[in-house]
This record gives C-alpha cells, structure tokens and sequence, in this order.
C-alpha cells in the first residue's frame, strides 16, 4: 500500500506511520510548515506540505499516486470556539475525502472518537445512530459526529469506500495530552484513587491503535465502524502504578469514595467548570468513566478485523514514563 496520512505528527499518527512503514508499506504524510516532522523524517516517511484546509484541488495533487488514505488531523479540546473546530474537523473531513476519491484512492479510514457516543447511559453499539446527548460545549464531540456524517455523504456520492475506528482514550510516546495529565497528578503528595480503582478503564495504547487502522486498510471491502476502546482490559490503579513504574515513582495513594467524585463532578459541570487540559470535556463524563467498567468492548474489531494487539499495558505504560521522563523514544525497538 501507499498511504497517504494526515496528523502524522500526532500521538496516533507517528505510530501509524512507524509501524505501516515497519509493514514494508509506503507513507507519505500531510505536514504544516509548522510542524515538528523530525520523528516522522527519522521513520521514513514522505513528506508534504499542506493543511487540510487547502483547497480540494491543492490536496488532491498530494495524494496523487497514494492508494489508501488515513485521515486523522484534527483539533482535540483545543480551547477554541465552534468555528475554528469544525474548519478543521468537520470541513477538513470534507476536502481531504472529496479529494482522496478524486485522486482514485481505493480506501480510506477515517479516526474517530467514542466521544461521538456523547454522554450516555445505555451500552454503546457501533450500529446505534448517534442522536443521544452532547454537552452543549463539548465542541469535539460535535465536531467528530458531524466529521463522520460527511465521511459517509463522501463515501456515497463518491464511491470511496470508507471505514470509521472510534479510539477511546489514547496514550504513549509522543502523547501531548493523557499521559502528560497522568505525569502531573503522580506528582501529587498524594494521588487520588477513584472508587475501588479496580474498574477496567477506556484506555488503549496508541501502538495497538496503529495495528488496528492498518488491519482496517488491508480488509477487503473495508467500509464499517470499529470502536477501539478495548486492547487489553486496564484497570484505574494499574495505570497510575505503571506509569509510576516508568517515570521512576513510587506514589501513595488516596481512596476518594465513587460517590463523591460523580456528585462534585456534577456540581463543577454545572458551574462551568472543564477538564484540565480538555477544556470542552465535561468532568461528570470522566467522572463516569472513570468510576464504570469499559463500555467499549471492542468485540467487532477483534473478531472481523482480527485485531490481536501486540503491546501489553505493562509494557507500553512503562515505556511510556520513560519517555515522559526525557528517556528514549524506544518505539522502534518494541514494535
């Protein structure tokens, strides 16, 4: 395959571009000229400037000669208004698939979000509509419904054939946001342990979420929804202890009761409040999440994708810290 990436320089994107590469595949990747593309370059990726709000046009004449695409740029809480959000996710969406089918790329996959599911109590399901609640400032839960809207309006009218993956939470080398987060509350005197803490959490590492899009782009149709909420199951005290582990920390703990967390959260969502870092993600959310058991299984893509990720949490999470820590950046070496 020749893929064509978009947010290679991201978290999930320089792990995709790393191990399509190690696959034996080509990439070449849409890059700002503001961009720090050094990880890319030194993996072997094909560069080329653009954004994906250039014209259909400008971005069809990159892609040329590509035969898959993987779109993953986009605007993650970035603290900005709807505008400037869905100029990126939403009408970036738009440009880069209408102008992948008309430089005859054969398949697309498009990175999504569970956040698309908003803030619900029933289980979710890759087949359900997406008519349930999204708070009112969650701008990229919004942004990423409607991106995913015009991703199948493109694959109608066009004849691109188009596969959804929903990742949850996200982390590993090259992480700007979760990891980071989890660095600085294990920094705490004490850090705080939500409920038992024995609960399994969304949370997947980037590296396995790469084997997944790159099982995705080798099906045949292709087409489909795939949440990827579910490598391997990760409960709350163990992410705080490996990551611990790899930046060289032993924290003490402290148990806040469930009760208490879900109640405070609502109050401070009610009052304006945000997730630091993630500004438009509700708190009463990732209280919820927090606090429940996985409700991404993730079943259809380990049985039609044969999705079988190679990197353990153990492993990844310990890397991880390392890497936090100003370690090297060894994702070579563990893939």
């Amino acid at each position: 395959m020749r893929v064509f990436l978009t947010g290679g320089t991201g978290l999930i994107g320089s792990h995709l571009a790393h191990h399509l590469l190690t696959e034996g595949h080509e990439v070449r990747a849409l890059v700002r000229p503001s961009s720090d593309a050094s990880y890319l370059t030194g993996v072997g990726a094909q560069l080329v400037q653009g954004d994906v709000t250039d014209s259909v046009d400008q971005l069809a004449d990159s892609i040329g000669g590509c035969s898959h695409i993987v779109h993953g740029a986009a605007l993650v809480y970035s603290g900005g208004g709807w505008e400037a959000i869905a100029e990126v996710n939403v009408e970036g969406t738009d440009r880069v698939l209408s102008a992948a089918a008309a430089a005859g790329v054969e398949q697309a996959v498009h990175i999504s979000s569970v956040a698309v599911y908003g803030n619900q109590s029933v289980k979710p399901d890759e087949d359900q509509p997406l008519s349930l609640t999204v708070a009112d400032g969650d701008f990229y839960a919004r942004s990423k419904r409607e991106a995913e809207c015009v991703a199948r309006r493109v694959e109608r009218d066009s004849g691109l054939t188009v596969t959804v993956v929903r990742p949850s939470a996200v982390y590993g080398e090259r992480d700007r946001l979760m990891a980071p987060a989890l660095a600085h509350i294990l920094r705490l005197p004490l850090v705080p342990l939500f409920g038992t803490a024995d609960n399994t959490l969304p949370v997947v590492y980037a590296g396995n979420v790469a084997v997944a899009i790159r099982l995705a782009l080798e099906s045949s149709p292709g087409g489909g929804t795939y949440d990827l909420g579910m490598d391997y199951p990760l409960t709350q005290r163990a992410l705080f202890q490996l990551q611990a582990a790899g930046m060289g920390l032993r924290p003490r703990f402290l148990r806040v009761p469930g009760g208490l967390v879900e109640g405070s959260a609502r109050i401070l969502t009610r009052l304006g409040f945000g997730t630091p870092g993630a500004k438009h993600l509700p708190l009463d959310r990732v209280a919820r999440l927090a606090l429940e058991e996985n409700p991404y299984a993730s079943r259809r893509a380990h049985s039609q994708l044969s999705w079988n990720p190679p990197h353990r949490h153990a492993d990844a999470l310990e890397r991880t810290g390392r890497w936090l820590m100003g370690g090297p950046d060894d994702t070579q070496e563990s893939t």
